[in-house]
């Protein structure tokens, strides 16, 4: 019993739920004396979280309580139409067609790959389906299965499909997709020990410039898109309960900072003169993933995304390289900058998956990919809903 009420303290602590204030001695004699917090006391509570801003119940930043909303948001009712429905439902399918029979799913460039599998995982999940439970549930169950059955003794995850430059990417990826579910899998109790593997070995890939790159080696130059992937990783990791030191993350949250140029954009790399306008959004959930939501960096990237969303026509967008890649890490980014910068947004991305969208269901690149693509799609049409814990605030 003590051991019980010292995890319900503890989880309280960690995820900030809070909870009206009842003398249990009180509530013995007389349950209905035990009165529910009022709106008006909601709405007061929530005004002074608002002014004291993100608070954390220790230094690590991993555990980030944020101030509770004053209002109940209408935000996801609005914004997921019959067509944004529509949308997001073939291509769910697609993918639910595109499984092989090991589970994993695979694209033009990459056979049996764990980062797409990883993706497409995600893409159920954020549907609101988990392991063997919802309308995706098997779907989830047997990726979820092939991903373990890819692990390393290494702690790479990776399959047969690998990148040929380096699993950065799928192990990543991967490493996330299996986070999210660790909780729902007692019946796969080797899930702990892949993860825990997985994590040191990204500890131990960890260049000397501060940053992550696509071989899993501490040697050679790092960039921002993998970085900001595996900060993003070990940040669930610890919240997972798996160690990872603070300075690992410094380290990576650093990196980053190299990389920023002035007017909001990131360079892929540090001694890059050019950036690329899909970094932008891995650059905010890099910064803010270190507990710092108020960081200088942030702005200008998150004005810069706002502002070439609403400056290029439909179009225009449809023309950038990789415009699904950016489009689902911008929606990670503007999501967690509040519903004043992510509406208008998601308004304007809609439209640019709509034109993209083929009549299967299906998003191409520019290499004839379709599968990666078109998890990441599903992904960014659903962050209305909230289900995915990648989309945080």
């Amino acid at each position: 019993m003590r051991a019980f009420t010292l995890r319900m303290l503890v989880a309280v602590a960690v995820v900030g739920v809070a909870l009206p204030f009842v003398s249990f001695s009180q509530s013995k004699k007389d349950p209905k004396k035990a009165a529910p917090i009022t709106d008006d006391a909601q709405k007061l509570l929530a005004e002074r979280e608002r002014k004291a801003g993100p608070t954390s119940p220790g230094l690590d930043p991993a555990f980030l309580v944020l101030p509770r909303p004053a209002e109940r948001s209408t935000v996801a009712k609005q914004l997921l139409t019959d067509e944004v429905r529509g949308m997001t439902a073939q291509a769910l399918e697609y993918l639910a067609k595109a499984q092989e029979s090991d589970g994993g799913w695979s694209d033009s460039q990459f056979n049996s790959n764990t980062g797409v599998t990883a993706l497409c995982v995600l893409a159920f999940m954020a549907e609101g389906s988990r392991p063997r439970m919802g309308r995706y549930g098997r779907q989830i169950d047997r990726g979820l299965e092939f991903l373990l059955k890819n692990a390393q003794t290494s702690g790479v995850i990776v399959g047969k499909g690998a990148n040929p430059y380096g699993p950065g990417y799928e192990h990543a990826l991967s490493t996330l997709a299996l986070l999210l579910a660790y909780g729902d899998m007692p019946w796969r109790p080797e899930t702990k020990d892949v993860l825990s593997r997985a994590v040191q070995i990204l500890l131990r890939s960890q260049h000397l410039d501060g940053g992550w790159r696509y071989q899993m080696s501490r040697e050679g130059l790092s960039d921002m898109s993998v970085t900001a992937n595996v900060l993003w990783v070990l940040r669930f990791a610890k919240k997972a309960g798996f160690t990872v030191p603070r300075e690992a993350i410094d380290k990576g949250v650093k990196f980053v900072e190299q990389c920023a140029m002035p007017d909001g954009h990131f360079r892929y790399r540090t001694f890059g003169l050019q950036a690329a306008p899909s970094l932008g959004g891995t650059g905010i959930i890099a910064l803010s993933n270190n507990g710092d939501l108020n960081h200088p960096l942030i702005t200008p990237a998150r004005d810069k995304i706002a502002y070439e969303y609403q400056r290029y026509t439909v179009a225009d967008l449809c023309e950038q390289r990789y415009i699904v890649f950016g489009c689902f890490y911008a929606s990670l980014a503007m999501y967690s900058c509040g519903d004043a910068f992510f509406v208008p947004w998601f308004t304007k991305a809609v439209q640019v998956l709509k034109a993209l969208q083929r009549k299967d269901g299906e998003y191409p690149d520019q290499t004839g990919n379709t599968t990666y693509t078109t998890a990441m799609a599903a992904i960014t049409l659903q962050a209305p809903l909230g289900y995915l814990p990648l989309y945080e605030r």
